[in-house]
């Protein structure tokens, strides 16, 4: 079966970006310098998550979409992914659609990878997931 999404709109793409520099800026103060998009400010975001789980079990939608556009947005700057939608309902979630070195397209769920970093703990690891994701992009 072929899997449907729907890429976003601009202006979809643009409120992202804009959490995106939200949850930036968020683990900059976090860290207590200036946090940039690499690998190092994932390893924060996961602290991050850990430190507010303690505090709040069940996040909110709002601080979930800032952790999935970081996550997102990590995606699509260190290797040019699209953001879109895929499915509908619960099964639906935010993706990124990366091409691969041999001309292939990679999915990056990163609705999912966040909702299994809530749920699983740091065994479901944001940094670890986009190391190896990274790495499977260069190879594929």
């Amino acid at each position: 079966m072929k899997e449907s999404f729907k890429f976003l709109s601009p202006e979809q793409i643009r409120y992202l970006a804009e959490m995106a520099e939200q949850a930036r800026a968020a683990l900059s103060r976090f860290a207590g310098y200036e946090v940039f998009y690499d690998s190092t400010s994932l390893q924060l975001l996961d602290e991050w998550i850990d430190r507010h789980l303690r505090q709040f079990p069940e996040p909110s939608q709002r601080i979930r979409l800032l952790w999935i556009s970081f996550l997102g947005e990590m995606f699509r700057r260190q290797h040019g992914g699209e953001w879109a939608l895929r499915g509908q309902g619960k099964d639906g979630g935010l993706i990124l659609l990366c091409p691969t070195e041999s001309s292939g397209v990679y999915t990056a769920d990163v609705s999912s990878q966040v909702r299994r970093r809530v749920t699983e703990g740091m065994s479901a690891s944001l940094a670890y997931y986009f190391a190896i994701t990274s790495i499977e992009l260069r190879a594929g």
